[in-house]
C-alpha cells in the first residue's frame, strides 16, 4: 500500500534509492576503466561512449546502461521536488544495473582463457624449421626471442613476401635451411607501415578488452600478454585473430 505522498511504497523507495546507488558505483567503475580520476567531470552517457568504443563486446550493457542512465536522470531531477519520485524502479531494471556494476568491476581477466606456454623461435633458426613448426601446428605467427628476451614477430606474411621476392628476382631455387628467421624478418609489407602488427598486454587486463582491440585495429595480428605488458618480462600467452574471430564473450 502506497504510505508517502509520492504514491510509491517504501519498498518502491528503497528500490529507488539502491538503483542510484549502483548507478554511482557503475559510473565511478567507468572512469576507472577509462584511467580517469574520480571526481572527473565527464557526462556518463560521454563515458559509456568512450567505453564501447574501447571494448565493442560491450555494445550489449551499454546499450542497456543508456535506457538506464535517462531512468536516473529523471529520478535525480525530481528528487527533492514536490512531485517525489514519479515512476517506480522494476526489478528487472535492478537486475541489470547490478550485472553492469559486477561486470565492470570485476572483469574476466584474460588470462583465465589465454595463459599458455607460448612457441618461440630464435633469430638464427632456419626457415625451413619454422615452416615446419607452421605445418605441425597450425601457427601463422612465431614470436623471435633470444634467451627469453623478445626480438619480435615472424608471420605467414613476412615469409610469404619473403618468398616472392625471390621467385621475382628469378631465384627459383631456395635453400631454405640456408636462410634464418633474422633475414626474413627484414621483409615488411608496405601497406602495413605505420600500423602495429603486435602488441603487448597485461594478464590482468579484461578478456573484452583485449579483443576489442582487433575490432579497432584491422592490422592487428597478434597480441602477446605478459605479467607487465611489456617485452621486458617473459610471454605467458598469445592470442590471435583467428582467436578474436572465435570469441564470443
Amino acid at each position: 500500500m502506497p504510505n508517502h505522498p509520492s504514491g510509491l511504497t517504501s519498498i518502491q523507495r528503497r528500490n529507488i534509492e539502491e538503483f542510484r546507488h549502483l548507478f554511482a558505483e557503475v559510473e565511478k567503475a567507468l572512469k576507472a576503466r577509462l584511467g580517469r580520476r574520480v571526481n572527473d567531470p565527464t557526462a556518463v552517457s560521454r563515458l559509456i561512449e568512450e567505453y564501447a568504443g574501447k571494448n565493442p563486446h560491450w555494445a550489449e550493457s551499454s546499450n542497456r546502461l543508456r535506457n538506464l542512465t535517462d531512468i536516473r536522470n529523471l529520478l535525480t531531477h525530481q528528487c527533492g521536488t514536490s512531485f517525489h519520485y514519479p515512476i517506480a524502479i522494476a526489478p528487472s531494471s535492478l537486475h541489470a544495473i547490478r550485472e553492469i556494476k559486477e561486470n565492470l568491476l570485476k572483469p574476466e581477466p584474460v588470462s583465465v582463457r589465454f595463459r599458455k606456454g607460448v612457441t618461440t623461435v630464435s633469430p638464427d633458426d632456419s626457415l625451413a624449421s619454422v615452416l615446419a613448426l607452421v605445418f605441425e601446428n597450425g601457427f601463422s605467427q612465431f614470436p623471435v626471442a633470444t634467451q627469453g628476451k623478445f626480438g619480435g614477430l615472424i608471420t605467414e606474411n613476412e615469409i610469404v613476401r619473403w618468398l616472392g621476392h625471390r621467385t621475382r628476382r628469378h631465384s627459383l631455387e631456395v635453400n631454405l635451411g640456408e636462410v634464418s628467421v633474422r633475414i626474413v624478418l627484414q621483409e615488411k609489407d608496405p601497406f602495413l607501415r605505420g600500423m602495429q602488427i603486435f602488441h603487448f598486454e597485461k594478464l590482468e587486463t579484461p578478456v573484452e578488452e583485449v579483443m576489442g582491440r582487433f575490432h579497432a585495429e584491422p592490422g592487428l595480428e597478434v597480441i602477446l600478454l605478459t605479467i607487465s605488458g611489456g617485452k621486458d618480462t617473459p610471454l605467458e600467452g598469445i592470442i590471435t585473430q583467428w582467436d578474436a574471430a572465435r570469441y564470443a564473450g
